[in-house]
């Protein structure tokens, strides 16, 4: 964050104010790409005219290297100092807040402070441009680590050079380290691992599927479910859920993810791991599974750790959806929108159980692409 008190004027020097609908500057060497066919009158507060001779993009250099620092910059020969639009400022993303003697400037999209301008004793707020140079206006490499954060929810960053690196999925840059990221510190929370044992693993897909029910949440959803199932392929590590109202709709969703799962696959469910639950044992449920062929797989009572990986992915899931939700501010109404994401995003992350390919990968085949 850079910090502004001058009385001084520059060229290097910005006024920021909502006076003008487009940057404006009497310096052409400074733009990167400059449009003089764009020609225009513009009129200023006293109501005389002043000729546009151009528009186009300015640019910074700064440790980052290059950034834009603005588009539709006009160009005004006459204009005796440079002129930054707040209209403009919020049309492309950022918040403007004008309080306690300062301009306070933040991205919407990563709820980062990018600039503090201090006004001057004549009430102005100039943005000294040669004072940004060690820091991030626009932020580039730094700008996509955090960016991609947000986007694989709150994806550890190990977990996104190893993306990256390996080439596990089609569109992702290069990704830097990261500062501290309060959706994370809020929304995750460390506990004792489970011991790791040499379990036996599948060696195709569906030859055993974890699932475990994880609810009744505090907060009912907006489309009034309470709780979500989860089913986990051990082969591929690929996640699949369903949302319910009821406990009773379990055998239902079931039936549903067996013919989904088996159509797509071309193999059948061999095997059901999961707790001792009412849920699992009904005597639909076990009729079921004998008819079809299913061997049940139920763990000891009070011995979660033999139900690691559904154990496991529902913590992961459920943290992952708290971040998600604390890191933009959305009420936990929305928490099954955030554990659909969530899913979603961790079926196209790396995981320690398949290596070098993501869940997705190993189950349809093919990489995820996360360019578009």
């Amino acid at each position: 964050m850079a910090h502004y008190d001058t009385n001084g004027v520059s060229s290097g020097v910005w006024f920021l104010g909502n006076g003008c609908s487009n940057p404006m500057t009497g310096m052409k060497e400074i733009f990167k790409e400059l449009d003089e066919t764009q020609k225009v009158k513009v009129k200023l507060g006293d109501n005389k005219d002043i000729q546009v001779e151009g528009k186009g993009t300015i640019e910074i250099k700064t440790s980052h290297g290059k950034v834009k620092f603005s588009h539709d910059v006009q160009y005004v020969p006459s204009l005796a100092h440079n002129l930054l639009s707040v209209g403009q400022l919020m049309a492309s993303g950022y918040s403007v807040l004008f309080d306690d003697g300062a301009c306070v400037i933040k991205d919407k999209n990563l709820g980062q402070t990018m600039i503090n301008v201090h006004v001057t004793k004549n009430k102005m707020f100039p943005l000294e441009v040669s004072k940004v140079e060690n820091f991030a206006l626009v932020i580039g490499a730094q700008n996509d680590s955090k960016l991609w954060h947000l986007r694989y929810g709150h994806l550890n960053v190990k977990g996104l050079k190893l993306l990256e690196q390996k080439g596990m999925v089609l569109g992702l840059p290069k990704i830097d380290s990261l500062d501290l990221c309060e959706g994370c510190i809020y929304g995750k929370q460390t506990r004792k691992p489970f011991s790791i044992g040499k379990a036996w693993r599948a060696s195709t897909c569906l030859e055993l599927i974890h699932a475990d029910l994880c609810g009744p949440m505090n907060t009912e959803s907006l489309g009034g479910s309470c709780y979500f199932l989860l089913f986990t392929d051990d082969f591929s590590r690929m996640s699949w859920m369903y949302f319910l109202k009821f406990i009773s709709e379990t055998f239902k969703n079931f039936k549903k993810f067996k013919t989904l799962v088996e159509k797509q696959s071309g193999h059948c469910i061999k095997a059901l791991r999961t707790d001792r639950g009412g849920e699992f044992l009904s005597n639909e449920f076990n009729h079921f599974c004998e008819e079809n062929g299913i061997r049940r797989e139920l763990i000891a009572p009070y011995t979660l750790e033999q139900n690691r990986v559904a154990e496991r992915k529902n913590f992961t899931v459920v943290k992952m959806a708290r971040s998600l939700l604390k890191g933009k501010g959305l009420p936990n109404q929305y928490w099954v929108e955030a554990i659909a994401t969530s899913v979603y995003l961790l079926n196209i992350s790396p995981t320690k159980a398949v290596m070098n390919q993501t869940p997705h990968k190993a189950w349809r085949g093919t990489k995820p692409s996360v360019s578009h």
